[in-house]
């Protein structure tokens, strides 16, 4: 009698395991900003800035220049989580020498603007990233972009070797390469 009641309760465990184990997984919606946002968080830990631009421990600031809520989805994604001892400060600016920055994403501007802010800042070690079509090849740094449904980068060689950034080669393995 002990023995039907020792495998009754050994189903029952069995079977309440199983449905909780089993049930429907719901997925969490990951928005297009959010994936973006952590492209620009990967960037960060696999460039590496001069010492004299990025000392030890000093914040890391992160520049948003036209999109104003993509900056709101960066500090979420970035706060709390610093990069080799750096954390990350986020502020979007209405120009890009307003303030200084480390890394200045570009977004909702007009190609022609976009490619002057890249002219400007032609050789300082600021990395500039956006989705805007063409900016790795105007002389952005990186550039994301939609390809089958997933997001890609292009990195441009050139522009990141003359603002004496480097990028890990871990990076660079899989990345579009462009040249000026």
């Amino acid at each position: 009698m002990t023995f039907f009641i020792v495998r009754r309760k050994l189903t029952f465990t069995v079977l309440l395991a199983t449905s909780l184990c089993c049930a429907p997984a719901r997925g969490q919606d990951v928005t297009e900003s959010a994936l973006k946002a952590a492209f620009i968080h990967n960037f960060v830990k696999f460039t590496q800035w001069p010492r004299d631009v990025l000392p030890a421990a000093a914040p890391l600031a992160a520049c948003v220049l036209g999109d104003t809520t993509f900056s709101g989805v960066l500090e979420t994604y970035v706060k709390g989580h610093p990069v080799d001892g750096h954390d990350i400060i986020v502020s979007p600016v209405a120009e890009a020498r307003a303030r200084p920055c480390h890394i200045l994403y570009v977004s909702g501007i007009s190609a022609k603007r976009a490619a002057q802010v890249v002219a400007d800042l032609n050789g300082a070690p600021v990395l500039t990233v956006s989705d805007l079509d063409d900016f790795a090849q105007a002389g952005g740094m990186a550039q994301l972009y939609v390809e089958g449904g997933t997001i890609r980068f292009k990195v441009n060689i050139d522009s990141t070797r003359s603002s004496r950034l480097q990028f890990s080669s871990r990076l660079l393995a899989l990345a579009t390469l462009v040249k000026k």
